[in-house]
């Protein structure tokens, strides 16, 4: 059996060592998560504004169709699939 016990200042050591350790940690996940993250939401920016463009363009053409030549796209689609 092991009687041997740390000194007070020893133990106080291994806490500030396992504190710094832990501050390293978290500093090298963030530089490492900041990359990635940054290029995911690049990309899930850039497919949001696609997606927003083509909605907000169908939306426009489908007001302008129907107050000009009175076309309505979505009866137009519905017939057309009925097919």
């Amino acid at each position: 059996m092991n009687t041997y016990r740390p000194s007070q200042s020893s133990n106080y050591w291994m806490i500030a060592l396992k504190f710094l350790i832990l501050i390293l940690g978290l500093y090298l996940s963030a530089l490492v998560l900041s990359k990635v993250f940054s290029l995911v939401f690049a990309v899930t920016f850039l497919l949001i504004r696609i997606i927003v463009f083509i909605a907000v363009s169908f939306v426009v053409v489908h007001f302008f169709l129907k107050l000009l030549f009175k076309i309505d796209l979505i009866q137009t689609g519905k017939r057309f699939l009925q097919r």
